[in-house]
């Protein structure tokens, strides 16, 4: 008999842990769940921000990992009392490249009538935000060079052998026009992104089209008057397939391409100075061949 009523205790002490982490509904990050102190430039220190929500009756405590794609950039402890929202942040120095980040809520816990309890969160994982952060170059004295000093500077060398044969309309200095070039730039990145996510999801529809007709795929029908081969419509839907499956990757590579050119202003500036120095200097060739 002792046996039997051990053997239940047991059973109640498994089955009391399995049931102690308890699920909260509406609890954890909060929308928009990422965002910095300040602007990411290279070689500076920001903060990275998120907050939590905690929708319990009683205090929420938690851990807090910062990523950088699998990176841990840090980790924070946070209490956060009932029915309100409290913020949490670590400090990250920015590196140039691609960035992914995003935060983790580890080991959340209630704290009710004194016992600490686990806890299932709604939320327990932010999304990634995806960020690119150009190379910063340094001027002669040290401080970093914006796009338009780039610009200027190059333009200013290739204007400067030409002084006295370009009208002063050419060689004028451009940086007060570096602003439009560089909107210019920006607008045309969003419109490309667009299209690549466009061009992605054709892909993918036409991989998931390709898929259905391998597994529906039959012994091609044939008239049994003529003993002809009959093609009916997946036969049509596959060859529309074959063609345009390698046109929509050959459109994802070209525009991936200039997303990459448009994405960074350190490609993009350098890429119009290269073409303006073969330009000026085929205008100072003619000029001067005459």
């Amino acid at each position: 008999m002792k046996k039997y009523f051990s053997f239940f205790i047991l059973l109640c002490l498994i089955f009391a842990n399995s049931v102690s982490a308890l699920e909260i509904n509406d609890t954890g990050f909060i929308p928009g769940q990422i965002w910095y102190s300040d602007s990411l430039i290279e070689g500076s220190t920001v903060k990275i921000y998120t907050a939590i929500w905690n929708n319990s009756s009683s205090s929420l405590s938690a851990r807090v990992e910062f990523y950088d794609k699998n990176v841990i950039l840090g980790t924070r402890d946070i209490v956060v009392p009932s029915l309100q929202i409290k913020d949490v942040s670590v400090s990250w120095k920015v590196t140039s490249g691609d960035h992914s980040i995003s935060a983790k809520i580890i080991s959340p816990s209630i704290i009710s009538s004194g016992k600490k309890e686990v806890v299932i969160l709604d939320s327990n994982t932010t999304k990634s935000f995806s960020e690119f952060v150009p190379v910063v170059i340094n001027k002669v004295d040290g401080k970093p060079a914006t796009s338009g000093d780039m610009v200027k500077s190059q333009i200013d060398k290739a204007t400067s052998s030409l002084d006295g044969i370009l009208p002063e309309s050419i060689s004028t200095p451009v940086s007060d026009n570096i602003g439009i070039v560089d909107n210019f730039r920006a607008d045309t990145y969003k419109s490309i992104s667009e299209i690549k996510i466009e061009t992605q999801k054709k892909i993918e529809e036409l991989n998931k089209t390709e898929s259905i007709g391998a597994i529906n795929n039959k012994t091609p029908t044939t008239n049994n008057k003529t003993n002809e081969k009959v093609v009916t419509s997946q036969d049509k839907v596959g060859v529309a397939d074959a063609t345009e499956k390698p046109i929509a990757y050959l459109k994802l590579f070209f525009i991936s391409i200039l997303s990459f050119i448009f994405a960074s202003k350190f490609v993009f500036y350098s890429l119009i100075v290269v073409v303006l120095f073969f330009v000026f200097r085929f205008i100072y060739r003619k000029i001067r061949n005459r």
